[in-house]
């Protein structure tokens, strides 16, 4: 069969990982054939509520930050977080966070982070449109609505992969590279032959997204929350507010002795809710799933890679399960377009694997250890104290002490710096090491480290520019004083694509090197006082195509 489309990257499934490579390779100037099994415009899951400050970095360079921003919540709905015995039960306590129209107020717990882009709590109904519509305005994007993955065939030049339209239509298309995003039940990770390792099941839920224009009414005088966890004798559980109105996702935990049918449909919901029958709502959509901690094997076989749920799953504490996926998308885009342009050696594939596995590892542990500080908090004693909803003094002193405690563990799971900026990447082969360890970092703290592997601290330049947005597409040299004309002169005889920026900073530590060179996705690679002697291994390195060790050019 004669492929019916060629492309540079084929991409399995256009969720925010799939369209988030498709347009980051684009603005690359890399054709790439977007294929997915939903119509054009049907609405996503609503599951992922939250665009993490890095992902919304990522978004600032796609050109979508300012929409996605803008969308979802009212402009004053709060996006606190509390706990309560029920949204019109008793509120243990409670996490401030912004409305958009209070983000420019300082004192929240994210207000000093070190970001020109805030996270943003939005829903994956609103994020989609977004994105499909940058999808759309880019001219070497085709997309395959309607269109199922059967499975693919690839060989030493490229990938053949098999589809069927709706319409019962088989054709192929023809890519250099396939990339699956393509979710939990990928059908390019089964195809690949890889296995997903770690924790079957941590959690049951029952997730309901209903119209309940009366449910804000049930916050009475308090200021309103975006999110409610609820913690009851009877059923405990999370409602969620999607447009600040009307709309609401509503999760409902399933008992370990129970199944999903054991839980009482509209009853559990009244539960959570803390509300009778007279209350009223239309059910949207509704879907039972299963809370995981699972990372795939290996992330890539070939010319064909997987990235976000189809390579990893797990409990979205922090919010990072979409987040970390994105931040997959575009690491896989940079690699690959690298390849297909040319200046990158094929092997340079090799840091994917090396980069984002261990850090969707370590990240799929920080958000299981949450729930289990969660439930540890809870059910100290065994089962949810009864009186933990009783109008009493001993109802009213467990709530002190667990709102207390509550208060303590998630913070840093609503407030997630460290998540944010403090991972790095060891044992890559594409950064050059000189000794220094990165240094640790937990959900809610970090320290800013040049590193290399680490993040670049943020700074603004002195016309009060983000230094993220004067960074180039692939490396960039950035020097604060220091004669970077042999780094120059290497990457230009190397074919290695360098932006050279001068950023002086007046407040830089007295340890800050002369000179770094940065990746797009902020990870510092090289950082020295001079160039290296050997200019052009670093070069060679930086391309992917130098094997010696990590130490071979520092300074």
């Amino acid at each position: 069969m004669q492929p019916k489309f060629r492309t540079a990257i084929a991409v399995a499934g256009a969720g925010p990982v799939g369209m988030s490579l498709a347009i980051d390779a684009a603005l690359r100037g890399v054709e790439v054939v977007l294929i997915e099994a939903r119509a054009a415009g049907e609405p996503p899951s609503a599951k992922c509520n939250t665009v993490a400050a890095r992902t919304m970095e990522i978004f600032r360079r796609l050109g979508v930050s300012e929409a996605v921003r803008a969308a979802g919540l009212p402009d004053d709905y709060p996006t606190d977080t509390i706990y309560c015995t029920a949204v019109a039960g008793h509120e243990l306590t409670r996490i401030r966070m912004p409305s958009r129209a209070e983000r420019p107020q300082p004192g929240f717990h994210d207000s000093h982070w070190p970001t020109p882009e805030s996270m943003v709590r939005v829903s994956q109904l609103y994020l989609e449109p977004i994105l499909y519509e940058r999808v759309k305005s880019l001219p070497n994007i085709t997309v395959l609505n309607r269109t199922s993955v059967l499975g693919y065939d690839q060989d030493a030049d490229g990938v053949t992969v098999h589809c069927r339209a709706e319409d019962g239509e088989a054709f192929d298309v023809r890519a250099d590279y396939l990339a699956g995003c393509d979710g939990g039940r990928s059908t390019i990770r089964k195809a690949m032959g890889v296995s997903l390792v770690g924790d079957a099941e941590i959690s049951r839920t029952r997730s309901s997204l209903i119209r309940a224009p009366g449910l804000k009414a049930l916050f009475g005088e308090r200021r309103p929350a975006w999110m409610s966890w609820v913690q009851n004798p009877k059923r405990s559980g999370t409602v969620v507010a999607i447009d600040g109105k009307e709309v609401w996702l509503v999760h409902r935990g399933v008992g370990a002795a129970e199944s999903f049918d054991d839980v009482p449909f509209d009853q559990s919901i009244r539960d959570v809710l803390g509300v009778d029958e007279s209350f009223s709502w239309e059910v949207l959509n509704h879907e039972d799933w299963i809370g995981r901690r699972m990372v795939a094997e290996h992330f890539g076989d070939g010319r064909v890679f997987i990235a976000g749920d189809a390579a990893h799953l797990w409990v979205p504490f922090a919010g990072y399960g979409m987040n970390a996926g994105v931040a997959d998308a575009v690491h896989l885009s940079w690699l690959l377009c690298g390849v297909i342009k040319g200046w990158a050696d094929p092997a340079i594939l090799d840091a994917y694997q090396a980069e984002r596995q261990p850090i969707t590892e370590q990240v799929s542990h920080f958000a299981m250890r949450k729930v289990m500080e969660n439930v540890e908090a809870m059910r100290a004693g065994g089962a949810i104290p009864p009186a933990l909803a009783a109008d009493t003094p001993e109802g009213e002193a467990i709530r002190q002490f667990l709102g207390q405690r509550l208060f303590e563990i998630n913070v840093p799971q609503m407030s997630p710096e460290g998540l944010n900026f403090g991972y790095f990447y060891e044992g890559s082969p594409i950064i050059t090491y000189d000794g220094e360890a990165p240094p640790s970092y937990d959900m809610g703290a970090f320290t800013p480290s040049t590193a290399p592997g680490c993040r670049l601290p943020h700074f603004r330049l002195a016309d009060g520019t983000s230094i993220l947005d004067r960074l180039g597409p692939d490396y960039t040299l950035l020097s604060s004083g220091g004669e970077g004309g042999p780094l120059v002169q290497a990457a230009k005889a190397g074919g290695l694509p360098l932006t050279v920026v001068t950023a002086p900073r007046p407040d830089a530590p007295a340890d800050r090197p002369a000179l770094m060179i940065v990746r797009a996705d902020t990870h510092i690679v090289w950082r020295g006082d001079h160039p290296p002697a050997d200019a052009d291994v670093l070069v060679a390195r930086l391309k992917g195509a130098d094997r010696q060790s990590a130490h071979a050019c520092a300074s």
